[in-house]
C-alpha cells in the first residue's frame, strides 16, 4: 500500500461513505452530552470514554511521527480516562479533540512519500521496533474496531433510554 492510500482510508473511515454503514463522525454526531457519558451497563465504556481513548491513541502516533520529523510533541493524555475526568473536558471538546487528532495524522502523512512506511519507531518500552506502516495501518484498524464498539454501545444506550421511558 502507499502512504496516500492509508491517508485516504483514515479519512474515509472518519468522514466518507462506508460499506459497513456510518463513518465515525456520523456515528458520534447526534450523541447528547448526557448519553456520551452514560455507560450502557457497568462493565462497558461510555461513548466519551471510547472517544477519549481513541484520541489518546492517535496522539501517541502523532508523537511518534513528530519525534521522527524532529518537531515538538503533543501532550499525551492517559489511554483510558474516567467519565469524571472526561466530563471536566466536556463532550463537545472531546469530539473536537478526536477530530483534531485524526486530521493531524492525515496532514502529517498526507504529503510524505512511501519511504516513511518503512522507517521505524521505537515503542515506549524501548525494546520493540516497528515500521511506521504498522502504526498507520493500526490507526485504521483501531478506528474500525471502536466504530463497531460504538455502534453496539449506542444501540444499548438507545434501548436503555426507551426502557426508562416506558
Amino acid at each position: 500500500m502507499t502512504i496516500q492510500y492509508y491517508a485516504q482510508q483514515l479519512e474515509a473511515v472518519n468522514y466518507k461513505a462506508l460499506w459497513v454503514g456510518q463513518n465515525m463522525m456520523e456515528k458520534i454526531e447526534g450523541i447528547s452530552e448526557y448519553t456520551a457519558f452514560t455507560r450502557p451497563i457497568l462493565e462497558l465504556h461510555s461513548v466519551a470514554e471510547i472517544i477519549g481513548h481513541m484520541t489518546a491513541s492517535n496522539i501517541d502516533i502523532i508523537n511518534k511521527l513528530k519525534i521522527h520529523f524532529k518537531s515538538q510533541q503533543v501532550y499525551q493524555p492517559e489511554y483510558w480516562r474516567s467519565n469524571e475526568e472526561l466530563k471536566t473536558i466536556g463532550w463537545k471538546q472531546l469530539k473536537e479533540d478526536y477530530e483534531k487528532s485524526i486530521l493531524s495524522i492525515i496532514v502529517l502523512i498526507g504529503d510524505k512519500d512511501d519511504s516513511l512506511l518503512e522507517k521505524t519507531y521505537r515503542e515506549d518500552n524501548h525494546k520493540s521496533v516497528y515500521p511506521f506502516e504498522f502504526a498507520i495501518e493500526g490507526v485504521i484498524h483501531h478506528t474500525m474496531y471502536h466504530l463497531g464498539q460504538l455502534g453496539i454501545t449506542i444501540k444499548l444506550l438507545i434501548r436503555k433510554e426507551l426502557h426508562v421511558q416506558n
